[in-house]
């Protein structure tokens, strides 16, 4: 493993598990958290040295989960300094996380019942019974974790001088990506059905994400969504920076591979551009109100 990522099949097997790790934590703060339009409630920070759930209200305290992913424990404490630790080891099932974890919500004096079917996930077993899922690559993790920094800072280099609503890069647990996005304030309720598709898509946005690969796309990736979605992009491809950057229309949505953006020679900027070029092309094909004021220039100096 001598590259500075690695595709999906390479770690699919820690991959799933840590996903699975991520998941039943994130379910905690979705169960607990106030609601938040398009899921905010639910992502999860990305810090120095891990992913956390950052504040999470609980039943006369608030409290925390936080992977620390260099040293490979998960903290969980509470505002009145109870705490407790779990080791992150290869060989721990998803079902033995899943208990400990709810011991130690026990013990912090935040017990939570949450729904224990994961989501978004190719191979669903129930946390309680998942046995099957136990491998940890520590350096496999710690990879992960140098291209989500990596990722935060590009996305979060174009999004944050955007005006209006934005969201910067967080940790999904459904998905397993890093995304952030840029809201229109445009009703845009989705035609199709499914709670979790309703909530997400029902105002004009664009997402600006990457995701570690899955079994169906095994290359590490950034990803520009924008909703509502685009079947096609015509004559507009053109603009689209750098070259190795594609549009994909089955899953309607630009893609720059991280292999790629690591081949030239300044890849947080190429980052940037292709997160830039794809929001250029969105708005010339359909165009937000106040996009003027929007995309206004800061004036901030550093």
């Amino acid at each position: 493993m001598d590259k500075n990522f690695l595709s999906f099949p390479d770690w699919q097997a820690t991959a799933d598990t840590l996903h699975l790790y991520l998941q039943v934590a994130g379910k905690v703060k979705l169960q607990r958290s106030y609601p938040e339009p398009e899921w905010g409630h639910v992502r999860m920070p990305l810090t120095v040295q891990g992913i956390g759930t950052g504040v999470i209200p609980g039943p006369d305290t608030n409290f925390e989960i936080y992977f620390n992913l260099r040293r490979h424990h998960v903290d969980v404490q509470n505002s009145n300094g109870i705490r407790t630790r779990l080791d992150l080891n290869d060989g721990l099932s998803v079902a033995d996380f899943y208990q400990q974890l709810m011991a130690a919500l026990e013990f912090i004096q935040a017990p939570t019942a949450v729904n224990t079917q994961p989501q978004e996930f190719h191979d669903p077993v129930p946390f309680p019974e998942d046995t099957r899922h136990h491998t940890y690559d520590r350096h496999a993790v710690e990879l992960f974790l140098d291209n989500l920094h990596f990722a935060q800072r590009g996305l979060t280099q174009f999004l944050a001088p955007q005006r209006g609503k934005v969201h910067l890069p967080a940790y999904w647990f459904g998905t397993m990506d890093l995304s952030g996005a840029l809201y229109s304030g445009q009703s845009a309720p989705y035609p199709g059905r499914g709670r979790i598709s309703a909530n997400s898509f029902d105002e004009r946005f664009c997402e600006f994400g990457f995701w570690p690969g899955d079994p169906s796309f095994t290359d590490p990736a950034f990803y520009v969504m924008p909703y509502p979605f685009l079947s096609n992009i015509g004559s507009y491809e053109s603009m689209l920076s750098p070259s190795k950057a594609r549009f994909l229309a089955k899953s309607s949505e630009f893609v720059l591979t991280l292999e790629d953006a690591f081949s030239y020679p300044h890849p947080q900027q190429v980052v940037v551009d292709f997160c830039r070029t794809c929001f250029d092309i969105l708005q010339r094909m359909d165009p937000w109100n106040d996009i003027e004021w929007i995309t206004e220039p800061l004036t901030y100096s550093r």
